[in-house]
């Protein structure tokens, strides 16, 4: 298995089929010449910053800048208030728009010096929370995501035909992406899709027998109900954030493949894997990856494609089965969660909201191990607590929810709030997790558990889990409890005006059509789809099992921008 700069620059390779975009065909020979362009014009700058949604522009760019010299630097976003927050780590940036550009400009002559560099000198950095909230940057190189790949491949090559897709809903900006969309299907000459697919509708057309599919826990708690008539992949690789059980069953069910967990980390790379049959699956290490345990049980690891030769500590607590090197995992030491799949810093949320001028001091928190919303405790300055008294407690969480999305993707935005005068302490004057948790004992009657939220502009799907003693079936009906339909309306109202930021006062309900009642224990989700320009919004409920429960259309009465 040759490397990956080896393989796009083989003459020989010129024929191979690379990638396919908006259904044309690229091959490697296609792209070799816009690498080649492009070199030469990124040659001035030594720190390039790339955020792509392409990922064959992605990967002209990022060949170009490594042939170039230059230390390619990978935005864990592309919002414009985090992009200012690591400007000074970067000499240019790099998005489609600014790719195509300069391909289109006349070309500059090619360095004599143009040699092809080596994989130790192809130098990335990724950004990932630290403890301080701070986006931290993490130093890799080709040379060690290579070494990483030459581990895996034999263990997955076995299942995978030759003639297979890779298939991605992750993004390549990340390790995980980058690494299984990108880099390991040119080194192992098996195609990929280069169009951006973040939800399962924009890409389960494309998909032929045999295929590969590369996902993470948020896509396989939210699979669409028409996955069953889609080609049946040949691996579903996942990483991000353990699976949970019922998901790896929902998707051996569906799809007729049993997911294989990649569990890792943006510093460490992989790992281990497993694939989740029962209750009792555990993580098996991946070759040549050494394993141990600190003095507070959290998980340590070494391996030749992790910088420098010593143990690597990582804050995921675990226990080793001494006899065979396995391990289950046991949660979180410090303070960072995983929430969609996505490594959230809770100490970056705080940072935000103490960075406004409303609030005075906050904390972030999971109000539960059961409950997968990002809540927050928080007090306000007094310009805030005037703007709670005008505005109300709904209203004043949607503010603040607008201003840490300048700097956080939507996963990082907390759906429950307490505003308090003090924070609660003990004591010692600590702030003990069970004291911040008291304060959302008293669960106000609203939505359910949200264990997902995933967005495509103004489309969103909600994963909505009805425990059996949700107050909504108390009552109704005493033999055959179901939730009624108007709390099905107002749940889909409460959810738009929050998510859309929108008028909550509906003007009509059209189209309104209860099909399928919804019972107590049921997962379902909810649909809503935005449309600004004639203030409407449609809903549907909907599960993997029952198909459409019910359905929808929400008009305002006034137009909204």
């Amino acid at each position: 298995m040759n490397g990956f700069i080896e393989n796009l620059h083989n003459p020989e390779n010129a024929a191979t089929l690379l990638c396919i975009e908006s259904g044309k065909v690229f091959r490697v020979g296609d792209v070799c010449p816009d690498i080649g362009r492009l070199s030469p014009v990124l040659r001035p700058y030594d720190r390039i910053a790339i955020h792509c949604q392409s990922a064959r522009l992605f990967l002209i760019a990022l060949t170009a800048a490594w042939r170039a010299g230059s230390t390619v630097i990978f935005p864990a976003t592309d919002r414009a208030a985090y992009l200012d927050a690591i400007a000074d780590r970067f000499d240019l940036y790099l998005d489609d728009a600014a790719i195509l550009e300069k391909l289109s400009a006349p070309c500059l002559p090619p360095s004599e010096n143009d040699t092809l560099p080596n994989a130790q000198d192809c130098r990335a950095v990724f950004f990932t929370s630290g403890s301080t909230g701070a986006p931290k940057p993490v130093h890799k190189n080709l040379a060690q995501i290579e070494a990483e790949i030459s581990v895996q491949e034999p263990l997955w090559q076995p299942r995978i035909p030759t003639d297979a897709k890779i298939a991605g809903l992750v993004s390549h900006q990340h390790i995980y992406g980058l690494i299984f969309r990108i880099i390991w299907p040119v080194m192992t000459k098996r195609a990929f899709s280069a169009d951006p697919a973040a939800y399962w509708e924009m890409m389960q057309g494309d998909l032929r027998d045999g295929d590969v599919l590369i996902t993470s826990p948020a896509h396989l708690k939210n699979l669409h109900p028409d996955l069953v008539n889609v080609p049946r992949p040949s691996m579903i690789f996942s990483s991000g954030g353990p699976l949970d059980l019922t998901s790896a069953r929902e998707t051996t069910e569906m799809l007729g493949t049993c997911p294989t967990e990649i569990y890792g980390s943006t510093e460490t790379g992989g790992i281990a894997h497993r694939q989740q049959m029962d209750a009792n699956s555990i993580w098996l290490p991946l070759p040549g990856v050494d394993i141990g345990l600190n003095d507070a049980g959290c998980l340590r690891v070494r391996a030749r494609y992790i910088a420098g030769d010593d143990w690597y500590q990582t804050e995921d607590i675990a226990d080793i089965d001494t006899k065979t090197g396995c391990f289950r995992l046991r949660g979180r030491a410090d303070r960072v969660v995983k929430i969609e799949g996505k490594r959230i810093s809770l100490g970056a949320v705080e940072r935000h909201l103490r960075n406004c001028d409303l609030v005075e001091d906050a904390i972030a928190l999971l109000p539960d191990e059961n409950d997968h919303r990002l809540g927050v405790v928080a007090v306000l300055t007094p310009a805030g607590c005037d703007m709670l008294d005008d505005i109300g407690r709904f209203r004043m969480g949607r503010q603040l929810r607008r201003e840490i999305a300048k700097f956080e993707d939507d996963a990082a935005l907390p759906q429950r709030w307490r505003f308090v005068e003090h924070l609660p302490s003990d004591s010692q004057g600590k702030r003990p997790l069970h004291l911040l948790r008291a304060l959302f004992a008293d669960k106000e009657p609203g939505p359910p558990e949200i264990v997902i939220q995933s967005r495509d502009g103004d489309r969103v799907n909600l994963s909505l889990h009805l425990s059996a003693d949700l107050v909504y079936f108390h009552g109704h009906f005493p033999d055959m409890p179901i939730l009624p339909g108007v709390v099905q309306l107002h749940w889909a109202v409460h959810q738009a005006a929050t998510i859309f930021d929108i008028p909550v006062t509906i003007g009509e309900v059209a189209q309104l059509k209860y099909r399928k009642p919804i019972t107590p224990g049921s997962n379902v989700m909810l649909e809503l789809d935005c449309d600004r320009k004639n203030a409407k919004v449609k809903f549907r409920y909907y599960s993997v099992t029952e198909g459409d429960h019910s359905s929808g259309i929400l008009k305002w009465r006034e137009v909204f921008a």
